[in-house]
């Protein structure tokens, strides 16, 4: 008995190879589009939260102080403006508020201009005008209850201060507290407002902190 051998067609069984590499095609492309919608993500991600450097204009803001009076950043385009965020349970924030009125004392008729914002929330900002009274400050407080400052300011805690420019450029930035009474620490703030520092600022923060 003679066994026939099974016919082959020579065709293959998994297709044509054209039309395999066309069914990629779209693929690649939906591919793609993915990965350049997540780069530009994180692209914009990261401008967002580069942080502020001196030389990059100070972002400007609205806040209201103890009186509910409005106060924008802006308005006092033309001055040296002391910014300097803080807070009613920071301890460091309280060494430093001496130091801050001795500056505010000795250079406000100068053309300097001490803006401190407090970033208590709602539950604390009761606290903020006994902390002011109880520390015999004189310099104007801003509210930011809300946070509007977070993410402009980039802070990365308090207390943290920006000298600020005649035309609204950040010219130094303080992070942590400062005795604003020592000579080494005035160089910026006396070199834009074109004054030489008084070596009886030392006294002056004596009194303040006798008197707190």
């Amino acid at each position: 008995m003679l066994m026939h051998e099974p016919e082959h067609s020579g065709k293959c069984e998994t297709g044509e190879p054209g039309a395999s590499r066309s069914s990629r095609v779209p693929i690649l492309l939906v591919g793609a589009a993915i990965l350049a919608v997540v780069f530009g993500i994180v692209w914009m991600q990261s401008a967002q939260y580069e942080l502020l450097t001196v030389g990059k204009p100070a972002p400007d803001f609205a806040l209201t102080d103890l009186n509910d009076k409005p106060q924008r950043l802006s308005d006092f385009r033309g001055k040296v403006v002391f910014l300097n965020f803080w807070a009613t349970w920071c301890k460091p924030c309280r060494e430093e508020m001496p130091s801050m009125e001795v500056l505010h004392k000795n250079f406000e008729k100068d053309g300097l201009v001490v803006l401190a914002v407090s970033i208590d929330r709602v539950t604390t900002t009761k606290d903020i005008p006994p902390f002011i009274k109880g520390m015999n400050l004189t310099f104007p407080v801003l509210i930011d209850s809300w946070g509007k400052t977070d993410k402009p300011y980039k802070r990365m805690g308090v207390p943290e201060t920006f000298i600020i420019d005649q035309q609204g450029v950040i010219r130094e930035i303080v992070i942590g507290p400062r005795d604003w009474t020592r000579l080494d620490s005035l160089h910026v703030l006396t070199t834009l407002l074109n004054v030489t520092p008084k070596a009886a600022d030392a006294q002056s923060l004596d009194g303040g902190a006798r008197k707190g």
